[in-house]
């Protein structure tokens, strides 16, 4: 595909994601869908497969797998509920679609994050205090629940590539300005980003933000996405005290090092960074 075929087509597909994040109890129609990215339906699902690496149907599975196990942790929802929100009908084929997503079943897993964890344990996750390079990244607006970042992400790395701009080891990052424990979910601020070269032409709806080389503790934390309180927690009322470190004035960022795309949740890793005086 020519590069200026790629942005075009990638720019067509910006109201689609847009569609799909703001609609997660819609069931995908795909004239809509390629109405909204000026395609013809018989060519919509080959183009969206190109730019994104996945069907639109593994785009709303991951989405939905996502928020429901977001349920299952944090709510009394019952199973049937959570079923229904996710899409599906019955329970077993919920059980069965959750299970192959997070390799245990969804009344397991719900159990296994009810079980109290030990924040005194001083080595509960990895990590270290590293100097960290001056980093450029091709960025996008978020606001509103970090855990509903996840399209975001995907139109960021649509628009870099369109674009030229992502290199080979372009790796994702998050920038997170706010505490979700301290500000209303409605005004959380957040950038979903992707790492480019320093002198990147960057453009069109993607913005340019700085990381600059300084000090920070990096916790490798491995798992899914949306657990990943409890490491900030440790790392804040455990670790941070005990280091006798400062925070730096610089929001805390994310690396994600694999693609969920095709990692398993429980394998994902991720680097969560506080940046230090």
């Amino acid at each position: 595909m020519k590069p200026e075929t790629r942005l075009r087509y990638a720019q067509r597909m910006e109201p689609v994601l847009r569609w799909l994040a703001s609609h997660p109890d819609s069931a995908p129609d795909l004239y809509h869908l390629a109405e909204l990215a000026c395609l013809s339906p018989y060519h919509f699902h080959r183009v969206y497969r190109a730019l994104l690496g996945e069907t639109v149907n593994g785009t709303v599975q991951r989405l939905r797998m996502h928020r429901a196990a977001i349920a299952l942790a944090e709510s009394e929802d019952s199973m049937r509920v959570v079923a229904s929100r996710a899409g599906y009908a019955s329970d077993a084929t919920f059980n069965r679609a959750f299970g192959a997503f997070f390799g245990m079943p969804p009344g397991r897993y719900r159990d296994s994050r009810s079980e109290p964890i030990d924040p005194q344990e001083p080595n509960m996750y990895p990590i270290s205090v590293e100097s960290f390079p001056a980093t450029t990244l091709a960025v996008l607006k978020h606001s509103g629940d970090y855990q509903h970042i996840g399209t975001v992400f995907a139109r960021v790395f649509m628009l870099a590539a369109a674009h030229g701009l992502a290199r080979p080891d372009s790796i994702g990052f998050g920038i997170y300005f706010d505490d979700p424990e301290q500000v209303p979910v409605a005004q959380l601020r957040s950038l979903a980003g992707v790492s480019v070269a320093h002198d990147a032409p960057i453009g069109g709806d993607l913005e340019r933000f700085e990381i600059p080389a300084g000090r920070c503790a990096v916790l490798t934390y491995t798992g899914p996405y949306n657990e990943m309180s409890q490491p900030y927690q440790w790392l804040f009322s455990e670790w941070l005290p005990r280091s006798g470190l400062e925070p730096a004035d610089f929001p805390m960022f994310e690396q994600y090092l694999n693609d969920p795309r095709s990692t398993p949740p429980a394998q994902l890793q991720t680097k969560i960074c506080l940046p230090l005086k």
